[in-house]
């Protein structure tokens, strides 16, 4: 400081301080514990002790004293100055502050004085060259009058800002004794609530003033911790022993003051004072029941090293009962040490829980923290906890508690078994502690395994529930909303829409009542579930006209439309909701943004969530499922200028963020970048990481060739305790299937059939069936009756149609028709009962293995009649909601929702293949005609291989014509004619992984190959036949994109170029013999042709 005031004087070439002997940036030694008691807030001075408690030496503080000697508090401070500036210090006359300056603390106790400034001419010329300036960055307080200074007091009193307490207390100071009793009451609450620990003396002070017997009881409290921020803990001690003995100070002001003093003490090194504090112990049972009280000690808690002093509190216990044994001591110290295991719990590490419950093994320290777990989410603790309390002797969870337990399990995320074991758990844990389970408690678990769809249990534990309560007086428990709603759950959930549609009859005709929405809305999922386009739209009208549908009946409607891709019906359900004056919710907007994906208005789709999150719906979930769309087009450039766009609108990334952008690495063959991001999400905690990220790139890792990466996925989830779920499991048995691509240390000497038949029983396994034992993962247990399987079955999807779809294809491409028809038996058990029968409905996927299996074993009548029922069936459950029966010329794309355009890509394949066998090119192209006027669309494998099969049944002018009109528009080019022409030989990556999709419309290398042969053999023929000349010049003509590649190809010599083009071809009027180009020149095997475009 004063190092800086000579620093301005300097100027003025005044040489105040000597010459310095050290530089001015040599250290000096200070002392941290005089800034750790807030000493840069106050000012000390020699009368500080006299200070903290009110008084004040008023000679000192005298206008016009004088002393040769050092008069402020510098003599106190001496370390903080130089050494040769003592001198100087010690020579400096004391002046007093100006009135216009906030006074520090040796003058703020000045009463009936008016500070006013020393007028100049009364200033003595010996003391100017020491006057320092005041700083102008300061405003300067304005004198106030003293008739004005109450006003000015109750105007700080209302705005009742912390930073105007020093201001407050000078005003206050200021009063006459008459005056500063009228308000001695207002500036104590003031101070009070400041929590500003150089106000401690203050309140102190003012506390003092004020005869205790009439305290009030937060007085008391403000008095205990005022002592105790000026670490006067023995007047602190004693303010709470008057208190515990005065009837005028209730017991939630004592326990305040007791927390404050507890939370002191354990601050403390030394363990004296929390002696001193808990010999109280007697008179403070006396007021209160601690048990009951201890929730309050919010102070203890805060204490940083709790839990570790109430670990090693046990030896201090020891201690003291060496001194005194007595039966009140062993009391008194085992209700402090429950008081310290219950508070440390809240703040302790999870890894000291079990070590602190288990110091006292206090109920209510289990019961405390159960809670807390629940509120925090710590789910895995939580369990654990409650494990070691219902196997403590005498223990008795309560109902709480036992609700808490299962929440936790139901939300862990862990194997099925685990969570349904946990639950019965639970449920006979109702019984044990507290003799049946409470009504509230019978919902719940009604709604829990009727999510499941565990018909069994839900039936078992419903027909208990109304046993039991329906003599229940003031209880009509047939008309309560869940009483019903249970059982047509579980049939919703199975996708069991005439179950419920039973039950919903029952209701209403049985017993005389009238649903309402909450019904209506269960028996409308019910056939959303079911995939009954048809139902849910009759059940939505019906609803419609009985009842006012919500915003839950529009957004389960909307959810099924908006996934179809019906986007005219989407639109017009939304503009029907917000005219009812329903505000979009989260479901809603999700169903639109499906609806315009689905027809590739992604832009739309964009605006969507963009409004949405306008209007405060700024959920990721919206925002995924844009990502989703992104990733499923292989368009990785969108991917990321989405997540730019989420986070500029402070949308956070979440789990299922990462999922999709691991998705779109993995279709876009990015194998080892999702396992790269896989692999840091794990080390350094990017996302939290679930088996849905594993099973994607191990799906990746499989398309592009690599199995064996497969198993070691599966070693990592081990080491990281991530659950291996059902889908990872299928993964790692599909890499078991892929038998040739696993390295050759890996398959040893086993036969691909070993491998087979392990993948067999992996697959199994999954299902739960062990020999003649039947069960199923996560579907409804097997139904004695069955259920009526229609063509709505034929559009369901889920991992187990995909799985079962796959299993079946292998057997297929094996010939394999028993292990074909096992399977088909399986699915029909454990998803569409007994009773089902040979209904011949199934999944699209499914049917298409059954065709596969017949084009392989030369059953051709069979494919047909597969065919047949698979083409009528899609038709009839994709049609959309947009197509209009009245329209006379209807669009053929309207007939068909979006998202069944290319439902029959597989089997159409299969179509195709049969009749090029059979040689018949007509029906060929009758079939397409027909899947195109159905209103389905065809994806770019089939038109390549349409185009290949035309070209070899001789049929050259529709082959060249459809690839010049569908496939050419599309095509990059070939690669090699490029690098040698002025033109842009590299196609941007965007580009080139969207061609990987089978509905980017392109030509294959292999096409291209084909329609070559066919312009040679056309050429060749037309100088003998009419015909062939004719329709090569209709080809010149009509298709010159596809003569144009055909004319500009280059040999590259490739095995598949080979085989295709196994003769001397005149291209651009030049001989090339294949026999003619060295080995040099040839390329790699050209399967893989497209590297080369």
């Amino acid at each position: 400081m004063l190092e800086r005031t000579a620093a301005r004087l300097e100027p003025c070439s005044l040489r105040v301080l000597p010459a310095h002997s050290k530089p001015l940036r040599s250290p000096r030694q200070l002392y941290t514990s005089f800034w750790q008691h807030g000493a840069a807030d106050v000012e000390l001075s020699r009368a500080w002790q006299a200070l903290m408690h009110g008084t004040i030496d008023r000679i000192f503080l005298l206008r016009g004293t004088r002393s040769s000697s050092l008069n402020a508090s510098a003599l106190l401070l001496d370390f903080l100055y130089p050494v040769k500036a003592l001198t100087l210090m010690r020579r400096l006359p004391f002046r007093p502050r100006p009135s216009h300056v906030t006074p520090r603390l040796y003058n703020s106790s000045i009463t009936g004085q008016e500070l006013e400034p020393r007028s100049p001419t009364s200033r003595d010329p010996s003391q100017q060259f020491t006057e320092v300036e005041e700083s102008s960055e300061q405003p300067t307080p304005s004198v106030v009058p003293p008739d004005e200074r109450p006003v000015a007091i109750e105007r700080n009193l209302r705005t009742a800002k912390p930073e105007d307490a020093d201001e407050l207390w000078r005003q206050y100071k200021s009063l006459d004794e008459q005056s500063q009793a009228t308000y001695l009451r207002p500036i104590l609450v003031f101070l009070s609530k400041t929590n500003s620990v150089s106000d401690a003396w203050k309140i102190s002070e003012l506390l003092r003033r004020l005869d205790k017997s009439t305290w009030e009881s937060s007085f008391f409290v403000t008095g205990v911790a005022a002592e105790v921020n000026l670490q006067n803990d023995t007047q602190a001690l004693s303010l709470f022993e008057e208190g515990l003995r005065s009837a005028t100070v209730d017991s939630a002001s004592l326990v305040s003051a007791l927390d404050i003093l507890l939370a002191y003490a354990m601050r403390l090194r030394s363990s004296e004072f929390l002696g001193r504090l808990w010999a109280l112990y007697p008179e403070m049972a006396l007021r209160w029941d601690f048990d009951m009280v201890t929730a309050d000690f919010k102070e203890l808690a805060l204490v940083s090293d709790l839990a570790e002093k109430a670990i090693q509190f046990p030896q201090y216990v020891a201690r003291r009962l060496k001194e005194s044994s007595t039966q009140t001591d062993r009391v008194a110290l085992n209700v402090l040490q429950k008081i310290l295991v219950r508070r440390a719990l809240l703040s302790c590490d999870d890894s000291l829980v079990a070590s602190l419950l288990l110091i006292t093994k206090d109920s209510h320290a289990f019961e405390d923290y159960i809670r807390f777990a629940r509120q925090e989410g710590k789910k895995s603790i939580l369990i654990a906890t409650y494990i070691m309390y219902r196997e403590l002797p005498g223990s008795k969870p309560s109902k709480p508690v036992l609700f808490a337990a299962f929440e936790a399990v139901v939300g862990e995320t862990a194997p099925v078994s685990r969570i349904l074991a946990g639950v019965e758990l639970i449920w006979e844990d109702w019984y044990r502690f507290q003799g049946a389970p409470s009504r509230r408690a019978y919902q719940r678990y009604l709604a829990f395994h009727a999510a499941r769809g565990d018909k069994d249990r839900v039936y078992s534990i419903w027909i208990e529930y109304v046993e039991r309560f329906s003599g229940y007086e003031n209880l009509d428990l047939l008309r309560a909303d869940d009483t019903f709603a249970h059982l047509l759950h579980v049939h919703a959930v199975n996708g069991e829409a005439e179950e419920a549609q039973r039950i919903f009859d029952d209701i209403v005709n049985k017993f005389r009542l009238d649903p309402d929405t909450y019904h209506w809305n269960i028996l409308l999922n019910a056939y959303v579930r079911a995939g009954d386009y048809d139902g849910a739209l009759d059940v939505f009208s019906s609803l419609c006209g009985a009842t006012t549908p919500d915003v839950y009946s529009y957004a389960t409607l909307m959810r099924m439309v908006g996934s179809r891709g019906d986007l005219g019906f989407a639109i017009d359900l939304y503009r029907r909701a917000q005219a009812s004056g329903i505000q979009p919710n989260q479901a809603i907007v999700s169903s639109l943004i499906d609806a315009y994906c689905q027809n590739g208005n992604y832009k739309e789709a964009e605006e969507v969530c963009i409004r949405a999150a306008q209007k405060g719906i700024n959920s990721s979930d919206l925002w995924n499922r844009l990502l989703y769309y992104h990733a499923v087009r292989r368009d990785l450039a969108s991917m990321n200028r989405i997540m730019n766009v989420m986070a500029d609108k402070r949308v956070p990334y979440d789990h299922l963020t990462y999922q999709q952008l691991l998705l779109g690495l993995a279709l876009c063959r990015q194998s080892q970048h999702a396992l790269n991001l896989l692999t840091i999400a794990l080390k350094e905690g990017l996302f939290k990481v679930t088996p849905a990220h594993f099973n994607i790139v191990m799906g990746a890792l499989l398309r592009n060739g690599e199995p064996a990466l497969v198993t070691r996925l599966c070693w990592l989830m081990k080491e990281h305790s991530i659950h291996i779920s059902e889908d990872v499991l299928f993964r790692f048995s599909q890499a078991l299937t892929r038998w040739g691509d696993l390295p050759p240390q890996v398959k040893g000497e086993s036969a691909k059939k070993k491998w087979l038949g392990e993948a067999m029983r992996i697959f199994l396994s999954i299902y739960g069936l062990e020999g003649s034992q039947k069960a199923s993962r996560g579907a409804p247990q097997s139904r004695p009756n069955g259920r009526d399987i229609g063509p709505a079955e034929l559009l369901r999807s889920g991992p187990e149609v995909y799985q079962f779809s796959y299993m079946m294809h292998l057997f297929a491409r094996l010939n394999d028709a028993d292990s074909i028809d096992e399977l088909i038996g399986t699915y029909r058990h454990i998803f569409q009962g007994n009773g089902s029968g040979d209904s011949g409905w199934l999944p699209i996927g499914m049917l298409n293995a059954v065709m596969l299996h017949g084009l392989q074993s030369g059953h051709y009548d069979r494919v047909k009649s597969t065919w047949d029922l698979l083409f009528a069936g899609a038709k009839r459950a994709g049609r959309s909601a947009d197509h209009d029966e009245n329209n006379k010329r209807p669009s053929p794309g309207q007939r068909i929702s979006p998202k069944y355009h290319y439902a029959l890509s597989q089997g159409l394949r299969v179509m195709q293949e049969v009749l090029f066998k059979e040689g018949d090119p007509s029906h060929i192209v009758e079939l397409v005609e027909q899947v195109l006027e159905a209103g389905f669309q065809v994806d770019s494998k089939n038109w390549n291989y349409y185009v290949q099969i035309l070209v070899q049944l001789k049929q050259y002018k529709p082959a060249f014509a459809v690839c010049e009109d569908i496939l050419m528009p599309n095509w990059t080019g070939w690669k090699t004619v490029r690098v040698k022409e002025p033109v842009e030989s590299y196609i941007p990556p965007n580009i080139r992984r969207k061609g990987s999709s089978p509905r980017h419309l392109r030509p294959t290398a292999t096409t291209l190959y084909w329609l070559a042969r066919g312009y040679l053999e056309l050429e060749k023929s037309s100088p003998w036949s009419g015909a062939a000349a004719k329709t090569l010049g209709d080809v010149q003509e009509n298709c010159r994109r596809a003569v144009r590649a055909v004319k500009s190809m280059r040999r590259v010599y490739s095995h598949l170029e080979n085989e295709i083009l196994n003769s001397t071809l005149i291209i651009g009027r030049e001989v090339i013999d294949q026999n003619e180009t060295t080995t040099s020149s040839r390329a790699e095997d050209g399967e893989n042709i497209l590297a080369s475009l």
